[in-house]
């Protein structure tokens, strides 16, 4: 082995790490989060090697966590650096003309489905630009074409996608803002025994939610059933309907899962994004784990962004980007006052009790 081979495997076993925390805990449609893990791996060579150690040491350590949805979180990753690298990291993303494109892409389409411009510029000019940026084009008319047909302003439209989406279930909820969103969305799924890996928390100029979220059956399959999909649509809309929604009673705490003891952990990381705080939980993977947090995240005035939710076995290590009500950074008294509340309802004595 010469001394580039040498350097290059000492910097892989360094760095072996790097690219799943990224894929699987970091915002990857987040332009500057790629540019930073860019960074890191400096060139394409370094990528690539990165990228197949990551697969395999997934894949070794435990071959039931590989699934066709961390699958697609690091190709995802890998392309988008690809592309900042060979863009050169010195040349920063224009946004304005990324919004442009994105947006005349998906009018081209919708327009040729008859659905009328003027009608598509008044609906766009309620979204942030970050709406645009977030969603690949057939999701950004997928999302125009059902609200613009969705005649019933006042009750929520919930859309399901029919098929996978980066190997799971695409979930989008459009409605009025409220609170404890969140944490009804995640108690409806949880009484569904479906399975919540990723969340994105979006709110318009006029405070309508435009929430996506990647569910999964138990098994790691996408819901896929049609039957299935009207179930869960159906449940979503009626809770999301009512005036006053309160967290239903949760499954029980399996057997198999009882004797496990995850002391529950709460971090919180230095963001790159302005206004935002990353908080990382560690904790046993109850029933309702995430619809908890969302009511504690509520009760804590505290604001979700986003969330990267992963599970090993039964331990949850979840990801959420977070801010303040009046849209800043959490200070060091709310971040106390958030990871006291969270250790407290999430230890095993409390998850039993409430049982």
């Amino acid at each position: 082995m010469n001394d580039h081979d040498g350097r290059l495997v000492a910097w892989l076993v360094e760095n072996h790490l790097v690219m799943s925390i990224t894929a699987q805990r970091r915002d990857i449609s987040d332009p500057d989060v790629v540019a930073d893990f860019a960074s890191k791996v400096r060139d394409a060579v370094h990528l690539s090697y990165l990228y197949c150690l990551t697969v395999a040491d997934i894949c070794a350590t435990n071959e039931k966590t590989w699934n066709s949805w961390k699958g697609s979180l690091l190709r995802d990753l890998y392309f988008s650096t690809q592309r900042v690298l060979a863009r050169g990291k010195e040349k920063p993303v224009d946004i304005r003309a990324r919004v442009r494109e994105s947006q005349a892409k998906v009018k081209k389409e919708l327009l040729r489905r008859g659905l009328k411009e003027k009608d598509l510029d008044i609906l766009w000019h309620r979204f942030k630009a970050d709406y645009f940026l977030r969603y690949q084009p057939n999701q950004l008319a997928w999302h125009a074409e059902a609200i613009l047909k969705h005649k019933q302003l006042d009750e929520p439209l919930v859309l399901v996608s029919k098929h996978a989406t980066r190997g799971g279930t695409e979930l989008f909820v459009y409605c009025q803002d409220r609170p404890k969103l969140f944490a009804t969305v995640m108690a409806v799924l949880d009484n569904k025994n479906i399975t919540v890996h990723d969340a994105n928390i979006m709110t318009s100029k006029d405070n309508y939610a435009l929430d996506t979220f990647v569910i999964l059956e138990q098994n790691g399959e996408p819901v896929s059933q049609l039957s299935r999909i009207q179930s869960v649509r159906k449940a979503l809309e009626k809770a999301l309907a009512s005036d006053s929604p309160k967290l239903p009673r949760f499954r029980k705490l399996s057997r198999k899962m009882k004797p496990f003891h995850v002391p529950t952990q709460v971090s919180f990381l230095k963001s790159s994004r302005q206004g935002t705080s990353m908080m990382e939980l560690i904790a046993l993977d109850s029933p309702g784990l995430l619809a908890k947090v969302g009511d504690i995240f509520y009760r804590c005035n505290t604001i979700l962004l986003a969330a990267k939710i992963t599970t090993i076995g039964e331990r949850a290590e979840d990801f959420f980007m977070l801010q303040t009500n009046e849209g800043l950074q959490l200070n060091e008294h709310q971040e106390n006052t958030l990871r006291e509340a969270l250790i407290n309802a999430l230890n095993v004595k409390n998850i039993e009790s409430v049982n």
